[in-house]
Parts: C-alpha cells; sequence; structure tokens
C-alpha cells in the first residue's frame, strides 16, 4: 500500500495504459482522479475501480484546452484538497511517410502527446510547489529515443516529451518534486491494433499480424510490451523508492531500445 491516501491525477485513463496504471495505484490504496476525452470509457474503467479505491472520481478533459484543463485541475484540487501525484499519460498517433503527412496529423500528435504534457503541468506544478513536494510521471516512447519510421511526427512529440521531462525536473528540483518519464516499447494496446493495419497497408503487407510478428522479433525478450509492464515502472517513479531519481527516462522495452 505504497500510495495509500495518496491524490492520483491521471490523464489519459480510460484505456489502455492509462487504466493499467489507474488499476495499479488503486490496488495500492490511492485516490483516483481519472480524466480521458473519451467519457463512455472513462466512465467503465471509474465504475470498475470503484469497488477497489476509497475515492475515483472522473473528468472529462481535453489535455490541448488550457481553459478546460486550468477547470479540471481547479475542480480536482476542490474534490481531493490535494494532488499528490500527476501521470501525464494521454497520448495519439497516427502513420504515415513524413512527406505524406497533412498538417493536421503533425500538429495533433504534437498538441496532445507535447503540448498537453506541459499543459496539465503548467496548472498542477503551482499546487505542489506551494506544497514543496509532488511526483510526476510523463508517458514518452521508446520512439522518443529512436526516431521510428512512419512515425516521424509521433517521435518529435515524444522526443519533445523527454526533454520536456529534463527541463522540469531541473526547474521543480529545488521544491522538492520528481519528474521523470517511461519509454514503453511495442505495447499490446488498442492502438497497436490500428497502427498494425496502418503499418500493413504503408509496406504493402497482406496480414498486419506480420506486422505485430516483426514487433516481437525486434524484443529480445520475445514479446509484446503489456500496460501492466509500464504501470509497474510508473507506480515505481511516483514511490518513494524513487526519490532521488528526477529527469530519468526508463524504458520499458523488453531490450528494443536499451539507452
Amino acid at each position: 500500500m505504497r500510495f495509500e491516501n495518496k491524490v492520483v491525477l491521471i490523464t489519459g485513463s480510460a484505456k489502455g495504459i492509462g487504466k493499467a496504471i489507474a488499476e495499479g495505484f488503486a490496488r495500492e490504496g490511492a485516490l483516483l482522479a481519472l480524466t480521458d476525452l473519451d467519457t463512455n470509457e472513462l466512465e467503465k474503467t471509474a465504475t470498475n475501480l470503484k469497488s477497489i479505491s476509497k475515492m475515483v472520481r472522473s473528468y472529462a478533459l481535453d489535455v490541448t484546452n488550457s481553459k478546460m484543463v486550468e477547470e479540471v485541475v481547479k475542480k480536482v484540487i476542490e474534490d481531493f484538497k490535494v494532488i499528490d501525484i500527476l501521470i501525464n499519460n494521454a497520448g495519439v498517433s497516427t502513420m504515415n511517410y513524413f512527406w505524406e503527412l497533412k498538417e493536421e496529423e503533425w500538429d495533433f500528435n504534437m498538441n496532445v502527446n507535447a503540448k498537453g504534457v506541459w499543459l496539465v503541468s503548467k496548472y498542477v506544478v503551482p499546487h505542489m510547489i506551494k506544497r514543496r513536494k509532488g511526483k510526476i510521471v510523463n508517458t514518452a516512447s521508446m520512439a522518443g529515443k529512436i526516431g521510428a519510421d512512419l512515425l516521424a511526427h509521433y517521435s518529435a512529440s515524444k522526443f519533445a516529451v523527454v526533454g520536456f521531462t529534463q527541463a522540469a525536473a531541473k526547474e521543480l528540483a529545488p521544491y522538492g518534486i520528481n519528474v521523470n518519464s517511461v519509454c514503453p516499447g511495442f505495447v499490446k494496446t488498442s492502438m497497436q491494433d490500428r497502427e498494425i493495419v496502418w503499418e500493413a497497408k504503408l509496406r504493402g503487407v497482406d496480414d498486419p499480424e506480420e506486422i505485430r510478428r516483426g514487433y516481437i522479433k525486434q524484443t529480445p525478450l520475445g514479446r509484446l510490451c503489456y500496460p501492466e509492464d509500464v504501470a509497474k515502472v510508473v507506480l515505481f517513479l511516483a514511490s518513494e523508492d524513487a526519490d532521488f531519481m528526477t529527469g530519468q527516462a526508463i524504458n520499458v522495452t523488453g531490450g528494443a531500445c536499451m539507452h
């Protein structure tokens, strides 16, 4: 029960990695403020976790909307009194050769994946500074360390998350606030299910599952990453066990990325 009565704000928590993170925190006693743009799935997740956590509340949130972010953060603080831990997990992807990308695709990925991390942190951090403590964990990606073909815009956004994490860690260290990130590899989620179809089409591969088998071949530990694998590392970084870690980008890739 490392997080008993700790208040955790999680973006992109309706499904996938965010849902697994929320479940992990709930099992260890945390109080959950869950946000997502997909309110139907968000309510399902929140309802399921109410049997585990003492307090779960859900909030519709578009992390690219400054006014909405400000209002939701204010509401969370009103409801829970504090925010001990922030998990910036909301993320999106599309796929194409970079010269075929539309400007809207570039902006969509950059706005959600990079700007969203900044915006939510911007409104949460003053509260943490006043308390002189807090933990922030940002979801980056293996593609934030190794540029991924067909994902130039996504890679750019995730490199930005790693850079932002390092800069924020330096700025917030004097206030006792740790800022770290995780870099998942080939994670088995609904996002990956979409991506293998896109990639198969772009590469002229008939069977999308052949793409997925290729991901496994690129992973020395011989399997896909699962949301729970990422959640375990996120919880570690948010715990007292990681008190002397900040500015890090921790791989959860099964060896597919080793730096």
